[in-house]
């Protein structure tokens, strides 16, 4: 189940010209290169895979941030690196205990809010990162 799970999802990645950039055992990293067309492309992708979330073969959890990340050469592979990657990872914890299965970052959101219907979740801390931030899912 896991393995097609993560198969179609690539391909929900790839055809919304998007990467596949690292899997992480029971979930994936993807990235999207910034671009006049990417915040349409990623708001397309988010639809496909809320689609796919309503089937519960797995369920999963989607989080979205936008920012600057560097990448360095890992293995042949190029790996994300980061505060803003990191940042990332955290809302996946918060995901959780705020029972959402779709998070928005404040950056992901101003990108794509006029592209998707939104829900604002309020200001929430995460952890090692200071201060609180504001949350939406779609």
């Amino acid at each position: 189940i896991t393995g097609r799970w993560l198969s179609d999802c690539k391909q929900i990645v790839e055809d919304h010209s998007g990467v596949m950039n690292k899997f992480t055992g029971d979930g994936f990293l993807s990235y999207w290169v910034d671009g006049p067309e990417t915040a349409a492309r990623v708001s397309k992708a988010l639809t496909v895979f809320k689609q796919t979330q309503s089937r519960e073969q797995p369920r999963f959890r989607i989080v979205v941030h936008y920012g600057s990340v560097a990448m360095g050469a890992v293995a042949a592979l190029e790996e994300l690196m980061g505060p803003e990657v990191n940042f990332a990872f955290r809302m996946e914890k918060l995901a959780g205990p705020l029972g959402v299965s779709r998070l928005l970052s404040e950056p992901a959101f101003k990108g794509i809010k006029s592209l998707l219907s939104t829900t604002e979740l309020g200001q929430h801390p995460l952890q090692s990162f200071e201060g609180k931030f504001s949350f939406f899912t779609f």
